[in-house]
């Protein structure tokens, strides 16, 4: 088989960069870094994504990486080619995954105003009642943290603090009637409720 001119300069110019040249290094991405940016391009294009510069560049970066290994113009060309396929179907994997996750959350998501308005409202009654539980007197204190927060029932309490069940009740009792004075409408409502 006769080799033309144009392929024993193709494979000088593969052979000096094997050896680290990197003039020929500079040329092999001149010479196909447009074309590969574009064949990625059209591979992701679908998915709205722009990477494939970004993509194109990695590759250039193994491509030198494994310099050592091409002989030919043709293995180098074909590594590019190759790794650009993969490189776009790998973005194109991870994409769709990125996707479905969306899909999903989107999905269990409940974005009606009155769930968010709900939402915000338990979260500032909660904070407001939290807030007031911190004021309290020491042992109310104590033992309206462990109904609220810890939502333990009196018998457990009584056991922990190592007090008896009706110390427990009269002071969750002296804790309701200092919050009442306290609390606003709804977190009175609330902790009345939840108790």
């Amino acid at each position: 088989m006769m080799m033309n001119s144009d392929n024993m300069t193709q494979d000088f110019l593969a052979l000096k960069f094997a050896e680290g040249d990197r003039h020929a290094f500079s040329e092999i991405f001149h010479k196909f870094q447009p074309a590969l940016v574009f064949f990625a391009n059209r591979m992701i294009f679908r998915y709205h994504l722009n990477d494939a510069e970004e993509i194109v560049q990695d590759i250039f970066v193994k491509l030198y990486d494994k310099r050592a290994s091409f002989k030919t113009f043709e293995s180098v060309k074909a590594f590019l080619y190759i790794s650009a396929k993969n490189a776009c179907l790998n973005r194109i994997e991870k994409e769709k995954v990125r996707l479905r996750r969306y899909d999903h959350y989107i999905a269990a998501f409940d974005e009606s105003e009155d769930k968010i308005l709900n939402d915000m409202i338990y979260s500032e009654v909660v904070r407001e009642i939290s807030s007031e539980i911190d004021l309290l007197p020491t042992k109310c204190r104590q033992i309206m943290k462990q109904f609220f927060e810890q939502d333990r029932s009196t018998k457990e309490i009584a056991e922990d603090l190592e007090i008896t069940v009706s110390t427990v009740k009269a002071q969750k009792a002296r804790a309701i009637s200092i919050l009442k004075k306290r609390l606003s409408g709804a977190g009175i409502a609330f902790l009345l409720i939840n108790l």
